[in-house]
Order: C-alpha cells, then structure tokens, then sequence
C-alpha cells in the first residue's frame, strides 16, 4: 500500500528520442531514462530540476553528435 505522506507523483517527458519518466519517492526525485524497448538507465537526486538535468546530460552522451562518423 503506497505512503499517503508521499503521493505517488510520475511525470513523462521526451528527450531526443528518449523517454524520461520521472517519479517523487520519498523526499527525492527518481528518473528513469530509456528509448522504447530497452532497459531503463535509474538516477537519483533531491529536486526534480537536477535529475531532469542529468537525464538529458547522460542521454547527450549516448546520441551521437551530428557531425561525427560512425
């Protein structure tokens, strides 16, 4: 049974491909950051700004830049 003192918050948000869903656990934010059909990426962190900011930092990382050759 969920705590009535943390309401269960989700948000989805979309970044480059990727689906971001991010949930209120406790006192802390939880992100998880995946494209469809592949194991989620978990992160962490006390606001929702700052885990919405390390989600799109690690995703930059995983999309190849435009201008490079694979």
């Amino acid at each position: 049974m969920p705590d009535p003192t943390y309401p269960q918050l989700t948000d989805i948000l979309e970044h480059r491909g990727y689906q971001i869903r991010l949930s209120l656990v406790g006192t802390e934010w939880m992100a998880f950051v995946a494209r469809p059909k592949q194991r989620p990426t978990l992160m962490l962190a006390p606001d929702r700004e700052a885990v919405i900011g390390m989600a799109h930092e690690w995703i930059e990382v995983q999309v190849p830049s435009a201008g490079e050759s694979t």
